[in-house]
């Protein structure tokens, strides 16, 4: 419609100047499609980088006197070939449309079916008791997007109080996440099941919550009367395309009960507009037109009970509804929160734009301490074992450790002890099962975070992705025995092993 409707007020204008607006308009075709099809480089299209888009130097000056220089022949073709020029802009004006003609009519035609409706009685997460907690025994993981122990580190220096909150906790600076991405991080944390590279992902994440130790640990969990809730907003970084079903036996926050939504359809447009440009665009300008993964979840919003992820929205629904307390059950819940993903939370928990790492990172304490304080206030806080940790860390190499905190029942110190212990997420299940008082020698390859030691000497694996010279994707594997300079090392010489993925989920 908009190029139908253009194209009419074209022929309106006087030749001259539809002469030059033609020019700049297919220059800027011809040029954005170039961009799309040859030029964009790993471009990052689900808006996971929190400092936004970042380019190197050299590619975005090469980038744009690719711009320039077509840009420039179109001009000179006009001023100097006009029949040439002529024939340059029907005949290459006629291939662009054409591409997007067929593209169009090809995704009507293979798109799934799925793509065509809202799903409707299928099981999904449900944020019903996001807010609820047990008056007997908690085990609660808070999971912060994106928090590197190195974002802590910048966040104490501005603010040297800023995670005061988190005084009766123990601080393992020495935190390994197995996995960098939120996918497959997460599925491996509840899991503890290692990725498989070999096969599609959908098949892994089946694979995973079928798995015998899976089952035993969430059968454990019931055994001891514990409820396991989840929740995340893309339970698809649980269960891929499987769906929600895989989870039902196992979590407890599974339901099936149909949910009304409110879309935002001139959101939907604009986002949908602005993300078109932010591919088309030449690299210098990406920036302008980049969209935070944030963006997208607020173009549908639940009307019922939906989870709320978004460290503002959380914090706000916190204060307003508080934490309510369940006689019967005892609770194993894990808050994904998007916590450094994007740089959105002032100190004070609230929303804002434009904002910094140090401040996000001090937004988080305070919900943290709301939430924190409201156990207190319902009496739970003392027998809580409580884990403030990341699913993983920063895309740099200083910053791929994660923080991770860990409260026992009934710990308590004036501040935060903190202990070089070499944790990994493979020790999640392993410390779950304990706090609950459950066998926690048999899952996962892990331990429990509490019998490691202090100067404890222990290998582990950091899973990267990335891609190789003919541009298929992989893991690097970056094995060490130490800190995080023994990481940046081994990092520097290269990776320990590759593997080449059978499918991303990217």
């Amino acid at each position: 419609i908009f190029t139908i409707v253009l194209a009419v007020l074209l022929t309106v204008l006087p030749d001259k100047i539809w002469k030059y607006g033609i020019t700049v308009i297919f220059g800027i075709a011809l040029a954005g499609y170039l961009q799309i099809m040859f030029l964009n480089k790993n471009l990052d299209l689900l808006g996971v980088n929190p400092n936004g888009y970042q380019v190197a130097a050299g590619q975005g000056v090469t980038d744009l006197l690719i711009w320039l220089v077509i840009f420039g022949l179109i001009v000179a073709l006009a001023v100097c070939r006009e029949e040439i020029w002529k024939k340059a802009v029907t005949y290459g004006a006629a291939f662009l449309l054409a591409i997007q003609a067929v593209a169009m009519v090809s995704l009507l035609i293979t798109a799934p079916e799925e793509a065509y409706k809202r799903p409707f009685g299928d099981d999904r997460l449900s944020g019903e008791e996001q807010y609820t907690v047990s008056v007997k025994d908690n085990v609660i993981v808070f999971v912060l997007d994106y928090f590197s122990s190195l974002y802590l580190q910048e966040m104490l220096e501005k603010y040297p109080d800023g995670a005061d909150v988190l005084h009766d906790f123990t601080y393992y600076n020495n935190a390994d996440c197995t996995y960098y991405g939120t996918f497959p991080s997460l599925a491996h944390m509840l899991t503890g099941q290692e990725v498989d590279t070999t096969i599609p992902v959908a098949e892994w994440c089946r694979d995973i919550w079928e798995a015998p130790s899976t089952g035993n640990f969430y059968n454990g969990l019931k055994n001891q009367n514990y409820k396991a809730n989840i929740y995340t907003t893309d339970a698809n970084v649980l269960t891929a395309s499987n769906g929600c079903s895989i989870l039902r036996d196992k979590i407890s926050n599974v339901t099936n009960e149909p949910r009304e939504v409110s879309v935002d359809h001139p959101l939907l447009v604009k986002t949908l507009v602005k993300m078109s440009a932010y591919r088309m665009a030449p690299d210098f300008f990406k920036q302008t037109f980049y969209t935070n993964v944030s963006e997208y979840s607020l173009i549908v919003e639940d009307l019922g009970e939906g989870i709320l992820q978004t460290n503002s929205d959380f914090y706000a629904k916190l204060k307003e509804k508080g934490l309510q307390a369940d006689e019967n059950s005892n609770y194993f819940i894990v808050q994904h929160l998007i916590g450094t993903h994007e740089f959105n939370t002032d100190i004070n928990g609230n929303a804002c734009e434009g904002g910094n790492v140090e401040d996000t990172a001090r937004g988080c304490m305070t919900i943290l301490e709301e939430y924190l304080n409201q156990l207190r206030e319902l009496g739970v806080y003392d027998n809580a074992t409580i884990i403030v940790t990341a699913d993983h860390g920063g895309c740099e190499k200083e910053d791929l450790q994660i923080i991770y905190f860990a409260k026992r029942p009934g710990e308590t110190h004036e501040s935060s002890p903190v202990t070089n212990a070499p944790v990994s997420h493979c020790d999640l299940l392993p410390t779950v099962a304990q706090a609950a008082e459950m066998d926690y020698s048999k899952y996962g390859s892990g331990r429990s975070a509490f019998d490691l030691s202090q100067d404890e000497l222990r290998e582990r694996t950091l899973w990267v992705r990335g891609k190789d010279e003919k541009g298929k994707d992989i893991y690097n594997l970056y094995t060490y025995t130490g800190d995080i300079l023994a990481l940046i090392t081994q990092i520097d010489e290269g990776p320990s092993e590759v593997k080449e993925m059978y499918e991303s989920y990217f």
